[in-house]
């Protein structure tokens, strides 16, 4: 059974929705290297569609609220130190010092040669509201993912994609004129690759 972390595939407008960064500033992180998105699809023209899972979409609302006190300076070090130790951002603990974030490992080490605790820590910062947000954001029952159903009152009872009011024959419309999954999820967010394939298995049926 996946977890609630892996069945996460969110839009750049609702990441930057849920971050309070703007989608500029996305691109920015990512054309720097502080961040990607998971899903890059490059279609005709200058269009893009880019998506986020779990992971991607957390290192990105982290470095957000690290940047609210920080420099983008500092913040581009300590992810250049902590990819260099193997480490991705979402797997430390941030501890604020003045204007200096210092972060704890798994193993309980500090970066800094001096404990934070020893020194004025003006705030740690929390990921549990940053992953709620993030879970929250693509949150669907698992039981619903890849499914369809009917629905009396919905559509006129014909096939939707279950836990939403998303047409099956809409979904079906999308793939026969060629888009990808990351363009219809790009139009429907609440949908995610498995719903695709889902709808995309009836033809093959």
């Amino acid at each position: 059974m996946a977890s609630e972390e892996q069945l996460v595939m969110l839009t750049r407008p609702r990441l930057a929705r849920i971050g309070g960064v703007s989608e500029r500033r996305l691109d920015y992180w990512e054309k720097t290297g502080l961040v990607a998105s998971t899903v890059d699809d490059r279609l005709s023209g200058s269009r893009r569609i880019r998506l986020y899972d779990f992971t991607d979409a957390m290192t990105a609302m982290v470095l957000a609220s690290l940047r609210q006190n920080v420099s983008l300076q500092h913040v581009r070090q300590i992810v250049a130190h902590l990819r260099s130790l193997d480490f991705g951002v979402t797997e430390v603990r941030f501890a604020l010092a003045g204007n200096r974030v210092h972060f704890q490992l798994p193993d309980g080490t500090w970066s800094d040669a001096a404990d934070p605790g020893q020194i004025a820590i003006s705030e740690v910062l929390d990921l549990r509201p940053l992953r709620a947000a993030v879970l929250g954001a693509g949150a669907r029952a698992e039981e619903h993912r890849g499914q369809i159903e009917r629905r009396r009152g919905v559509h006129g009872s014909k096939p939707v994609i279950a836990g939403t009011r998303v047409p099956v024959k809409t979904v079906q419309a999308f793939l026969e004129r060629g888009r990808s999954a990351a363009e219809i999820i790009e139009s429907y967010p609440a949908l995610t690759p498995d719903d695709v394939e889902a709808v995309r298995g009836l033809a093959s049926a």
